[in-house]
Protein backbone atom coordinates (compact mmCIF):
# COMPACT_ATOMS: atom_id res chain seq x y z
CA UNK A 1 0.00 0.00 0.00
CA UNK A 2 1.40 3.39 -1.02
CA UNK A 3 1.57 5.83 1.89
CA UNK A 4 3.20 8.58 -0.15
CA UNK A 5 1.00 11.53 -0.97
CA UNK A 6 0.57 11.72 -4.77
CA UNK A 7 1.75 14.74 -6.74
CA UNK A 8 -1.84 15.61 -7.66
CA UNK A 9 -2.68 16.12 -3.98
CA UNK A 10 0.53 18.13 -3.51
CA UNK A 11 -0.61 20.46 -6.30
CA UNK A 12 -3.90 21.04 -4.49
CA UNK A 13 -2.04 21.59 -1.21
CA UNK A 14 0.35 24.19 -2.69
CA UNK A 15 -2.45 25.94 -4.57
CA UNK A 16 -4.63 26.21 -1.46
CA UNK A 17 -1.69 27.61 0.51
CA UNK A 18 -1.40 30.40 -2.08
CA UNK A 19 -5.16 30.92 -2.16
CA UNK A 20 -5.35 31.30 1.61
CA UNK A 21 -2.32 33.59 1.70
CA UNK A 22 -4.10 35.83 -0.81
CA UNK A 23 -7.30 35.82 1.23
CA UNK A 24 -5.36 36.50 4.43
CA UNK A 25 -4.36 39.88 3.08
CA UNK A 26 -8.04 40.85 3.05
CA UNK A 27 -10.23 39.15 5.60
CA UNK A 28 -8.57 40.42 8.81
CA UNK A 29 -9.13 43.98 7.56
CA UNK A 30 -12.57 43.85 5.93
CA UNK A 31 -14.44 45.14 8.97
CA UNK A 32 -11.70 47.58 9.92
CA UNK A 33 -11.50 48.97 6.37
CA UNK A 34 -15.26 49.40 5.93
CA UNK A 35 -15.70 50.91 9.37
CA UNK A 36 -12.47 52.89 9.67
CA UNK A 37 -11.60 53.92 6.09
CA UNK A 38 -14.94 53.99 4.30
CA UNK A 39 -16.70 55.40 7.37
CA UNK A 40 -19.59 52.91 7.42
CA UNK A 41 -21.28 51.44 10.51
CA UNK A 42 -20.51 48.06 12.02
CA UNK A 43 -23.92 46.88 10.83
CA UNK A 44 -23.09 47.75 7.20
CA UNK A 45 -19.71 46.11 7.60
CA UNK A 46 -21.58 43.02 8.71
CA UNK A 47 -23.87 43.29 5.68
CA UNK A 48 -20.84 43.28 3.36
CA UNK A 49 -19.53 40.10 4.98
CA UNK A 50 -23.05 38.63 4.81
CA UNK A 51 -23.18 39.21 1.05
CA UNK A 52 -19.74 37.63 0.68
CA UNK A 53 -20.81 34.53 2.57
CA UNK A 54 -24.28 34.33 0.97
CA UNK A 55 -22.71 34.23 -2.47
CA UNK A 56 -20.13 31.74 -1.18
CA UNK A 57 -23.06 29.48 -0.25
CA UNK A 58 -24.36 29.69 -3.81
CA UNK A 59 -20.85 28.98 -5.08
CA UNK A 60 -20.47 25.97 -2.76
CA UNK A 61 -23.70 24.45 -4.03
CA UNK A 62 -23.00 25.13 -7.69
CA UNK A 63 -19.36 24.06 -7.42
CA UNK A 64 -20.23 20.76 -5.75
CA UNK A 65 -22.99 20.05 -8.27
CA UNK A 66 -20.78 20.91 -11.25
CA UNK A 67 -18.03 18.62 -9.93
CA UNK A 68 -20.44 15.69 -9.90
CA UNK A 69 -21.99 16.52 -13.28
CA UNK A 70 -19.25 17.88 -15.57
CA UNK A 71 -16.09 16.72 -13.78
CA UNK A 72 -13.47 18.33 -11.59
CA UNK A 73 -11.15 19.79 -14.23
CA UNK A 74 -13.80 21.83 -16.00
CA UNK A 75 -15.20 23.05 -12.70
CA UNK A 76 -11.73 24.01 -11.49
CA UNK A 77 -10.91 26.01 -14.63
CA UNK A 78 -14.21 27.90 -14.38
CA UNK A 79 -13.69 28.55 -10.67
CA UNK A 80 -10.15 29.88 -10.75
CA UNK A 81 -10.83 32.03 -13.82
CA UNK A 82 -13.71 33.75 -12.07
CA UNK A 83 -11.67 34.15 -8.88
CA UNK A 84 -8.89 35.91 -10.80
CA UNK A 85 -11.37 38.31 -12.42
CA UNK A 86 -12.92 38.99 -9.00
CA UNK A 87 -9.54 39.80 -7.42
CA UNK A 88 -8.70 42.22 -10.21
CA UNK A 89 -12.08 43.95 -9.92
CA UNK A 90 -11.65 44.25 -6.15
CA UNK A 91 -8.22 45.83 -6.63
CA UNK A 92 -9.59 48.43 -9.04
CA UNK A 93 -12.99 49.27 -7.54
CA UNK A 94 -12.89 48.98 -3.74
CA UNK A 95 -12.78 52.70 -2.89
CA UNK A 96 -16.57 53.03 -2.42
CA UNK A 97 -18.83 50.92 -0.23
CA UNK A 98 -20.91 49.68 -3.18
CA UNK A 99 -17.78 48.75 -5.11
CA UNK A 100 -16.36 47.00 -2.06
CA UNK A 101 -19.65 45.19 -1.50
CA UNK A 102 -20.02 44.00 -5.10
CA UNK A 103 -16.51 42.70 -5.67
CA UNK A 104 -16.24 41.18 -2.19
CA UNK A 105 -19.44 39.32 -3.00
CA UNK A 106 -18.05 38.02 -6.29
CA UNK A 107 -14.89 36.88 -4.52
CA UNK A 108 -17.12 34.95 -2.12
CA UNK A 109 -18.97 33.28 -5.01
CA UNK A 110 -15.84 32.28 -6.92
CA UNK A 111 -14.13 31.08 -3.75
CA UNK A 112 -17.26 29.06 -3.02
CA UNK A 113 -16.84 27.31 -6.36
CA UNK A 114 -13.21 26.45 -5.59
CA UNK A 115 -13.53 24.83 -2.17
CA UNK A 116 -15.87 21.86 -2.77
CA UNK A 117 -14.03 21.18 -6.03
CA UNK A 118 -10.63 20.98 -4.33
CA UNK A 119 -11.90 18.94 -1.38
CA UNK A 120 -13.82 16.51 -3.59
CA UNK A 121 -10.70 16.09 -5.75
CA UNK A 122 -8.58 15.43 -2.66
CA UNK A 123 -10.92 12.79 -1.27
CA UNK A 124 -11.35 10.89 -4.53
CA UNK A 125 -7.80 11.13 -5.89
CA UNK A 126 -6.30 9.50 -2.80
CA UNK A 127 -9.06 7.63 -0.89
CA UNK A 128 -6.54 5.34 0.82
CA UNK A 129 -4.98 8.40 2.45
CA UNK A 130 -7.98 8.80 4.74
CA UNK A 131 -7.86 12.09 6.59
CA UNK A 132 -4.27 12.81 5.51
CA UNK A 133 -5.17 14.67 2.30
CA UNK A 134 -7.69 16.88 4.12
CA UNK A 135 -5.27 17.52 6.97
CA UNK A 136 -2.53 18.43 4.47
CA UNK A 137 -4.82 20.98 2.80
CA UNK A 138 -5.86 22.31 6.21
CA UNK A 139 -2.21 22.74 7.26
CA UNK A 140 -1.40 24.40 3.92
CA UNK A 141 -4.23 26.85 4.39
CA UNK A 142 -2.85 27.76 7.78
CA UNK A 143 0.61 28.24 6.36
CA UNK A 144 -1.18 30.78 4.18
CA UNK A 145 -2.85 32.32 7.23
CA UNK A 146 0.47 32.62 9.04
CA UNK A 147 2.28 34.13 6.07
CA UNK A 148 -0.59 36.33 4.92
CA UNK A 149 -1.41 37.85 8.29
CA UNK A 150 2.26 38.32 9.18
CA UNK A 151 2.91 40.23 5.97
CA UNK A 152 -0.44 42.02 5.77
CA UNK A 153 -0.08 43.62 9.20
CA UNK A 154 3.27 45.12 8.25
CA UNK A 155 2.10 46.16 4.79
CA UNK A 156 -1.04 47.78 6.23
CA UNK A 157 1.15 49.90 8.50
CA UNK A 158 2.82 51.32 5.37
CA UNK A 159 -0.36 51.75 3.32
CA UNK A 160 -3.50 49.67 3.74
CA UNK A 161 -4.20 50.00 0.00
CA UNK A 162 -1.23 47.71 -0.69
CA UNK A 163 -3.11 44.72 0.72
CA UNK A 164 -5.38 44.75 -2.36
CA UNK A 165 -2.36 44.57 -4.68
CA UNK A 166 -0.90 41.71 -2.65
CA UNK A 167 -4.20 39.82 -2.82
CA UNK A 168 -4.30 40.09 -6.61
CA UNK A 169 -0.66 39.07 -7.08
CA UNK A 170 -1.09 35.94 -4.96
CA UNK A 171 -4.35 35.10 -6.70
CA UNK A 172 -2.43 35.11 -9.99
CA UNK A 173 0.11 32.66 -8.52
CA UNK A 174 -2.73 30.45 -7.28
CA UNK A 175 -4.23 30.27 -10.76
CA UNK A 176 -0.84 29.63 -12.39
CA UNK A 177 -0.09 26.67 -10.08
CA UNK A 178 -3.45 25.05 -10.72
CA UNK A 179 -3.37 25.57 -14.48
CA UNK A 180 0.16 24.18 -14.80
CA UNK A 181 -0.83 21.29 -12.53
CA UNK A 182 -3.92 20.31 -14.53
CA UNK A 183 -2.02 17.57 -16.35
CA UNK A 184 -1.54 15.79 -13.01
CA UNK A 185 -5.18 16.19 -12.01
CA UNK A 186 -7.25 13.42 -13.52
CA UNK A 187 -10.98 13.46 -12.98
CA UNK A 188 -11.59 10.64 -10.51
CA UNK A 189 -15.25 10.52 -11.48
CA UNK A 190 -17.07 10.69 -14.76
CA UNK A 191 -20.00 13.04 -15.18
CA UNK A 192 -23.05 11.16 -13.95
CA UNK A 193 -26.48 11.12 -15.50
CA UNK A 194 -29.65 11.82 -13.56
CA UNK A 195 -30.53 8.14 -13.19
CA UNK A 196 -27.15 7.52 -11.53
CA UNK A 197 -27.71 10.40 -9.14
CA UNK A 198 -31.11 9.00 -8.20
CA UNK A 199 -29.61 5.55 -7.64
CA UNK A 200 -26.90 7.05 -5.42
CA UNK A 201 -29.49 8.95 -3.42
CA UNK A 202 -31.30 5.72 -2.57
CA UNK A 203 -28.16 4.41 -0.85
CA UNK A 204 -28.33 7.19 1.73
CA UNK A 205 -29.77 6.00 5.01
CA UNK A 206 -31.68 8.27 7.36
CA UNK A 207 -28.92 7.80 9.94
CA UNK A 208 -26.27 8.92 7.45
CA UNK A 209 -28.12 12.10 6.55
CA UNK A 210 -28.92 12.82 10.19
CA UNK A 211 -25.22 12.53 11.02
CA UNK A 212 -24.32 14.85 8.15
CA UNK A 213 -26.87 17.45 9.25
CA UNK A 214 -25.74 17.31 12.90
CA UNK A 215 -22.14 17.82 11.77
CA UNK A 216 -23.17 20.64 9.41
CA UNK A 217 -25.24 22.49 12.02
CA UNK A 218 -22.51 22.25 14.66
CA UNK A 219 -19.92 23.34 12.09
CA UNK A 220 -22.04 26.35 11.09
CA UNK A 221 -22.44 27.39 14.74
CA UNK A 222 -18.69 27.19 15.35
CA UNK A 223 -17.94 29.23 12.22
CA UNK A 224 -20.41 31.85 13.47
CA UNK A 225 -18.28 32.03 16.62
CA UNK A 226 -14.93 31.81 14.83
CA UNK A 227 -15.66 34.64 12.41
CA UNK A 228 -16.12 37.07 15.31
CA UNK A 229 -12.33 37.32 15.49
CA UNK A 230 -12.57 39.13 12.16
CA UNK A 231 -15.46 41.35 13.27
CA UNK A 232 -16.69 42.33 16.73
CA UNK A 233 -13.67 40.92 18.58
CA UNK A 234 -11.34 42.78 16.19
CA UNK A 235 -13.08 46.08 16.90
CA UNK A 236 -13.31 45.33 20.65
CA UNK A 237 -9.59 44.55 20.81
CA UNK A 238 -8.84 47.82 19.03
CA UNK A 239 -10.92 49.68 21.62
CA UNK A 240 -8.79 48.07 24.33
CA UNK A 241 -5.59 49.34 22.72
CA UNK A 242 -4.52 46.33 20.66
CA UNK A 243 -2.77 47.67 17.54
CA UNK A 244 -3.32 46.44 13.97
CA UNK A 245 0.11 44.80 13.91
CA UNK A 246 -0.59 43.05 17.24
CA UNK A 247 -3.98 41.94 15.95
CA UNK A 248 -2.44 40.47 12.79
CA UNK A 249 0.09 38.68 15.03
CA UNK A 250 -2.80 36.80 16.65
CA UNK A 251 -3.59 35.25 13.28
CA UNK A 252 0.07 34.62 12.55
CA UNK A 253 0.28 32.60 15.77
CA UNK A 254 -2.97 30.82 14.82
CA UNK A 255 -1.49 29.64 11.52
CA UNK A 256 1.98 28.90 12.88
CA UNK A 257 0.60 26.83 15.76
CA UNK A 258 -1.46 24.71 13.37
CA UNK A 259 1.60 24.06 11.20
CA UNK A 260 4.22 23.39 13.87
CA UNK A 261 2.00 21.54 16.33
CA UNK A 262 1.15 18.81 13.79
CA UNK A 263 3.42 16.18 15.44
CA UNK A 264 1.63 16.72 18.77
CA UNK A 265 -1.76 16.67 17.03
CA UNK A 266 -0.94 13.39 15.28
CA UNK A 267 -0.12 11.83 18.64
CA UNK A 268 -3.39 13.07 20.07
CA UNK A 269 -5.36 11.75 17.09
CA UNK A 270 -4.02 8.24 17.73
CA UNK A 271 -6.10 8.30 20.90
CA UNK A 272 -9.26 8.82 18.87
CA UNK A 273 -8.34 6.19 16.27
CA UNK A 274 -11.37 6.06 13.98
CA UNK A 275 -13.80 7.86 16.31
CA UNK A 276 -14.45 11.17 14.58
CA UNK A 277 -17.41 11.95 16.83
CA UNK A 278 -15.14 11.99 19.88
CA UNK A 279 -12.70 14.21 17.99
CA UNK A 280 -15.47 16.74 17.30
CA UNK A 281 -16.66 16.70 20.92
CA UNK A 282 -13.19 17.33 22.37
CA UNK A 283 -12.60 20.13 19.87
CA UNK A 284 -15.90 21.81 20.78
CA UNK A 285 -15.09 21.62 24.51
CA UNK A 286 -11.76 23.35 23.84
CA UNK A 287 -13.59 25.98 21.77
CA UNK A 288 -15.90 26.55 24.73
CA UNK A 289 -12.89 27.09 26.99
CA UNK A 290 -11.52 29.74 24.61
CA UNK A 291 -14.74 31.73 24.70
CA UNK A 292 -14.80 31.57 28.46
CA UNK A 293 -11.47 33.48 28.35
CA UNK A 294 -12.20 36.14 25.69
CA UNK A 295 -14.76 38.21 27.70
CA UNK A 296 -12.16 38.79 30.42
CA UNK A 297 -9.36 39.84 28.09
CA UNK A 298 -8.21 43.37 28.81
CA UNK A 299 -5.13 43.47 26.61
CA UNK A 300 -3.06 41.73 23.98
CA UNK A 301 -1.74 38.92 26.22
CA UNK A 302 -5.15 37.51 27.15
CA UNK A 303 -6.38 37.76 23.56
CA UNK A 304 -3.33 35.72 22.59
CA UNK A 305 -4.15 33.09 25.24
CA UNK A 306 -7.72 32.85 23.96
CA UNK A 307 -6.51 32.57 20.37
CA UNK A 308 -4.11 29.73 21.24
CA UNK A 309 -6.85 27.79 23.05
CA UNK A 310 -9.32 28.30 20.20
CA UNK A 311 -6.69 27.21 17.67
CA UNK A 312 -6.23 23.90 19.48
CA UNK A 313 -9.98 23.30 19.28
CA UNK A 314 -9.98 24.25 15.61
CA UNK A 315 -7.23 21.71 14.89
CA UNK A 316 -9.47 18.91 16.13
CA UNK A 317 -12.61 19.99 14.27
CA UNK A 318 -11.78 21.65 10.95
CA UNK A 319 -10.01 18.66 9.22
CA UNK A 320 -12.49 16.14 10.66
CA UNK A 321 -15.52 17.69 8.95
CA UNK A 322 -14.49 17.19 5.27
CA UNK A 323 -13.18 13.74 6.22
CA UNK A 324 -16.66 12.83 7.47
CA UNK A 325 -18.22 14.21 4.29
CA UNK A 326 -15.84 12.20 2.09
CA UNK A 327 -16.45 8.99 4.01
CA UNK A 328 -20.24 9.30 4.02
CA UNK A 329 -20.67 10.42 0.39
CA UNK A 330 -22.02 7.72 -1.96
CA UNK A 331 -20.76 7.43 -5.56
CA UNK A 332 -21.58 10.51 -7.61
CA UNK A 333 -22.20 12.68 -4.54
CA UNK A 334 -18.67 13.60 -3.43
CA UNK A 335 -18.93 17.16 -4.71
CA UNK A 336 -22.34 17.76 -3.18
CA UNK A 337 -21.35 16.41 0.24
CA UNK A 338 -18.25 18.63 0.29
CA UNK A 339 -20.49 21.45 -0.89
CA UNK A 340 -22.81 20.82 2.08
CA UNK A 341 -20.11 21.22 4.72
CA UNK A 342 -18.69 24.26 2.95
CA UNK A 343 -22.21 25.72 2.81
CA UNK A 344 -22.47 25.16 6.57
CA UNK A 345 -19.24 27.11 7.12
CA UNK A 346 -20.48 29.86 4.80
CA UNK A 347 -23.80 30.09 6.66
CA UNK A 348 -21.89 30.70 9.89
CA UNK A 349 -19.68 33.28 8.19
CA UNK A 350 -22.74 34.93 6.60
CA UNK A 351 -24.99 35.26 9.65
CA UNK A 352 -22.20 35.83 12.18
CA UNK A 353 -20.93 39.30 11.22
CA UNK A 354 -24.38 40.76 10.54
CA UNK A 355 -26.14 39.47 13.65
CA UNK A 356 -23.21 40.10 15.96
CA UNK A 357 -22.65 43.55 14.45
CA UNK A 358 -26.29 44.41 15.15
CA UNK A 359 -26.07 43.04 18.70
CA UNK A 360 -22.82 44.97 19.21
CA UNK A 361 -24.35 48.25 18.00
CA UNK A 362 -27.51 47.85 20.11
CA UNK A 363 -26.51 45.94 23.25
CA UNK A 364 -22.71 46.08 23.43
CA UNK A 365 -19.89 43.57 23.49
CA UNK A 366 -21.13 41.78 26.64
CA UNK A 367 -24.22 40.53 24.82
CA UNK A 368 -22.05 39.38 21.91
CA UNK A 369 -19.87 37.29 24.22
CA UNK A 370 -22.92 35.67 25.84
CA UNK A 371 -24.26 34.76 22.40
CA UNK A 372 -20.93 33.25 21.33
CA UNK A 373 -20.67 31.09 24.44
CA UNK A 374 -24.22 29.77 23.95
CA UNK A 375 -23.65 28.98 20.27
CA UNK A 376 -20.49 27.04 21.09
CA UNK A 377 -22.46 25.05 23.67
CA UNK A 378 -25.13 24.34 21.03
CA UNK A 379 -22.49 23.02 18.62
CA UNK A 380 -21.15 20.77 21.38
CA UNK A 381 -24.68 19.44 22.00
CA UNK A 382 -25.15 18.54 18.32
CA UNK A 383 -21.86 16.66 18.32
CA UNK A 384 -22.76 14.81 21.53
CA UNK A 385 -26.18 13.67 20.30
CA UNK A 386 -25.13 12.66 16.78
CA UNK A 387 -24.60 8.98 16.02
CA UNK A 388 -21.10 7.54 16.27
CA UNK A 389 -19.02 7.92 13.11
CA UNK A 390 -16.43 5.17 13.06
CA UNK A 391 -14.61 5.01 9.78
CA UNK A 392 -11.29 3.18 9.93
CA UNK A 393 -8.41 4.70 8.03
CA UNK A 394 -6.94 2.67 5.17
CA UNK A 395 -3.47 4.00 5.81
CA UNK A 396 -1.89 6.03 8.54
Amino acid sequence: MNNKMPISVWILVIAMALNTTAASFLWPFNTLYINGYLGESMTLAGVALLVNSALAIAGNYIGGTLFDRIGGKRTLILSVGLLLVSSLGFLLFHATFLGYLGWLGLIGFSGGLVFPTVYAFAGLIWPEGGRRSFNAIYVAQNVGVALGTAMSGQIARIDIELIFYANFFLSVLFVVVLLFGLRYLKDPVRPVVQSQLEAAATTLSAATMKSMWFVAIGYAALWFVYVQWQGTIAVHSKDLGVTISQYSLLWTVNGALIVFAQPLLNRALRYFKDDLKKQLIVGAIIFLAAFAVVPFASGFTMFMVAMVVMTIGEMFIWPAVPTIAAKLAPPGKAGQFQGLVNIAASVGRMIGPTLSGLVYDVFGIGAVFTMLFLLTAIALAFFIFMKDIRMPEKSS
